[in-house]
């Protein structure tokens, strides 16, 4: 707002001293054109000041969230805790988006944790992810100032993309939905601005009074005359005297032009994206448009004068309606004008995005080029210096643990995860088939040790590091309980307003196969048994139904010729078809039983995972749904059993998910610690020095793990870590911990002792 008043206070005061020099000059008698032209191009001046202001607002808001955002995220990921007060719009707006990342990445880990949605019922959820969670965020924050709208929604790409640990790009904007609209609107509103105002020119040009806006020309209409053209083409160039004098002597009723209040956020666009040509071109329009109406309005005179009418009466008549359809007429030509303010408009956002993309652009660190110098450097020592690609490997190997060590973050640098991931999968294999080899080996030491390092790499898989973390149950969160990010997942569990979740897919399913299962048997008697008895009647073979108290019989006429030796061709047939079609029938009800029961356990699943992770709250949601959608179904046949899974699940207590190493910042550093100290064992197992410098390093991460701090969970790539601050009691699986630091202090005792006792093995 005060960057707004400075920039219009200094436009004003340019436009003032302008006109004040022009009137000094006018009083002197200096040429009026030349002062006029200097006035006009200082105002020119003035007016591409305002409108480079619209970039530069941009930038400086969108800026100013950046910066913001950067500290309170840096906040976050130290401390996990957000202990601020906002000062100013910027702040706050920052301040609530970053609060609610911990709910969206709370939701998003107890989502993963709890379900998954099957394939079949992927179509009927909505993707919650970071763009739907950005449109969430725009259409709350959002204000009534387009530009500060579209600074807001560039900003969300930049958080969307700092998620992904990437450089922001100029496409990323116009991919982003969120910034896709705002900038829509932002062109909708100047486009109608601009129309407006070109509106109001068209109106000046016939004569209407008012004040215009902006720095354009417009040429004088005479609609008498322009009419006057029209009459002469309808008589042929020779309009009675009479009619033209009746036209002289009517009098147009041209109202007042309209009032167009641009916004001052918006003003500078629009005089930036309008030129004279589209207003030349518009007037032209109108001109064109009205000769076509004029044109009619003479023939309808002429037709009138035929009649008998005086030409003061048609004139009248004729031109009345004329003044009706002008303000229409207006508007159509105006409307030809937001094309082109449309197309320059985006011409300039367009460059606005490279900007911003610049502006944001964060420096790549020079670590990410070490894996280049890494593959360099080895090509030039296996070719020139081979004998020094041992030293070149150690050398690479233990850069690489302190990198990990202590700068790169392995859990959400893309490239990095990505390349470690591979080196993951590529130890598990090789180092296997290596480890076999190792066991033939008379060194019981290094057997023992390579054995104990294999075990450790493999449990870093399946023990977690930190175990239902009482404090990040969903009962003590009530900052997810408290934000909208709790009813999505209601959503998604059993389903609202159109949506289905996955209880009620899974109720769906059960629903649809119990139907089965009453079709199958129904079928079979409505249709094939029905069938038979007809055919018995067509024969002359049935009489009727005897009903008896507790059963019923079919009386027969035992004489029939259908019964006969002659018919036991057509008999044999006819009882085939009923016996097939019985068991087909048979084989249907077992398969929907089995349905049924798959489906109830699948169920049962779900409501224990669920159930498992939920608050007490949340659980009587779900029981109330679930009660609700069986009592008002045919899901009542089986509401014994699916009480009973609910009951059950309701027993279970209330947990948190577990977190393993792989999962946290310094969890995976030690994982991938772990991994580089199976390759110096399998690997590089000749050389007791790789094994000793890694491991020594490996016990240092180890130790690294027990400092209490904030604990960065990873949830999924391109959400939001979820931060928790570790509360009193709560500590790291320590047992795990320690197992890899004294397996760390084995192997390397381990290099050590196998070192001397090879040297002094020498030396005998």
């Amino acid at each position: 707002m005060v960057y707004d008043i400075i920039v219009i206070r200094s436009n004003v005061i340019t436009f003032v001293i302008n006109v004040y020099h022009s009137l000094n000059a006018f009083e002197r008698g200096v040429d009026v054109k030349r002062v006029v032209f200097v006035s006009t191009l200082f105002l020119l001046i003035s007016v591409v000041t305002i409108a480079a202001n619209f970039e530069d607002k941009v930038l400086s808001v969108y800026g100013e969230y950046v910066r913001t955002f950067n500290t309170y995220i840096s906040m976050v990921e130290k401390t996990g805790e957000l202990n601020v007060r906002p000062t100013n719009k910027i702040d706050h707006a920052v301040y609530t988006i970053v609060s609610e990342l911990g709910p969206v990445a709370y939701y998003r880990w107890i989502r993963m944790r709890s379900f998954q949605i099957p394939s079949g019922a992927v179509g009927n959820f909505q993707k919650v992810d970071m763009q739907y969670i950005s449109k969430s965020l725009y259409e709350r924050y959002k204000t009534k100032d387009p530009v500060e709208n579209l600074a807001l929604s560039a900003f969300l790409v930049y958080v969307d993309d700092d998620l992904y640990r990437q450089n922001v790009g100029p496409t990323d904007f116009p991919q982003s939905p969120t910034f896709s609209e705002s900038a829509f609107a932002l062109v909708t509103d100047v486009s109608k601005y601009a129309a407006a105002l070109t509106q109001v020119y068209i109106q000046k040009s016939l004569g209407a009074s008012g004040d215009v806006m902006g720095n354009y020309s417009y040429l004088k209409v005479d609609l008498k005359k322009l009419f006057a053209e029209s009459l002469s083409k309808i008589y042929g160039g020779s309009v009675p005297k009479s009619l033209s004098n009746a036209l002289e002597k009517f009098k147009f009723n041209v109202p007042p032009a309209n009032k167009v209040r641009i916004p001052s956020e918006l003003s500078g666009l629009v005089y930036g994206a309008l030129d004279q040509k589209e207003i030349n071109d518009a007037i032209g329009v109108f001109k064109l448009h009205l000769s076509k109406v004029f044109d009619n309005s003479a023939r309808n005179m002429k037709l009138f004068i035929s009649m008998g009418q005086t030409p003061s009466e048609v004139v009248k008549r004729a031109l009345s309606s004329v003044n009706s359809s002008l303000k229409f007429q207006e508007l159509l030509a105006a409307n030809t004008v937001k094309r082109a303010v449309s197309r320059r408009t985006n011409n300039r956002l367009l460059k606005l995005e490279n900007k911003l993309a610049a502006q944001s652009k964060v420096p790549t660190s020079p670590l990410i080029w070490r894996w280049l110098i890494y593959a360099l450097v080895l090509v030039f020592f296996l070719f020139f210096r081979f004998r020094l690609v041992k030293y070149v490997f150690l050398s690479i190997l233990v850069f690489e643990s302190l990198v990990i060590l202590l700068e790169v973050d392995p859990m959400l640098n893309r490239f990095d995860s990505t390349l470690y991931g591979f080196l993951v999968i590529m130890v598990a294999f090789l180092s296997m088939l290596s480890w076999f080899g190792i066991l033939k080996s008379k060194k019981i030491f290094f057997v023992i040790s390579s054995t104990a390092v294999m075990a450790l790499f493999i449990s870093l898989f399946f023990v977690p590091l930190y175990v239902n973390l009482p404090s990040t149950r969903m009962s003590k969160n009530n900052k997810f309980l408290k934000s909208v990010y709790v009813k999505i997942y209601e959503n998604e569990i059993y389903g609202q307003n159109g949506i289905l979740g996955i209880l009620s897919y899974h109720l769906n399913n059960m629903s649809s196969n119990l139907t089965a299962l009453r079709l199958a048997p129904y079928n079979f008697v409505s249709q094939t048994l029905s069938s038979y008895l007809s055919n018995l009647k067509r024969e002359k073979a049935y009489r009727g139904i005897i009903e008896y108290p507790a059963a019923l019989r079919i009386s027969l006429n035992r004489n029939s010729s259908y019964f006969g030796y002659g018919n036991e061709a057509t008999s044999l047939d006819m009882i085939k078809i009923v016996r097939d079609r019985a068991n087909m029938a048979l084989s249907d009800i077992r398969n929907n039983l089995k349905s049924i029961s798959n489906e109830e356990l699948a169920f049962s699943n779900t409501v224990d995972g669920i159930y498992a992770l939920a608050a007490p709250t949340l659980r009587n949601n779900i029981s109330e749904h679930v009660e609700n959608r069986i009592s008002s179904s045919n899901l009542k046949e089986i509401s014994t059993a699916l009480d009973g899974i609910l009951k059950k699940a309701n027993m279970m207590p209330e947990r948190a998910p577990n977190v393993f190493f792989f999962q946290t910042r310094d969890g995976s550093k030690l994982f991938i610690l772990v991994a580089l100290l199976l390759i110096s064992m399998t690997f590089f197992g000749k050389s007791w020095i790789y094994r000793f410098v890694i491991s020594i390093i490996t016990v240092i991460g180890s130790f690294m793990l027990l400092i209490p701090r904030a604990v960065e969970i990873f949830v999924e790539y391109g959400f939001p870590t979820y931060s928790h601050v570790l509360q009193k009691g709560e500590r790291p699986n320590v047992i795990m911990i320690w197992i890899v630091a004294i397996v760390g202090v084995f192997v390397a005792c381990e290099a050590l002792y196998t070192h001397f006792s090879g040297k002094k093995h020498e030396g005998g």
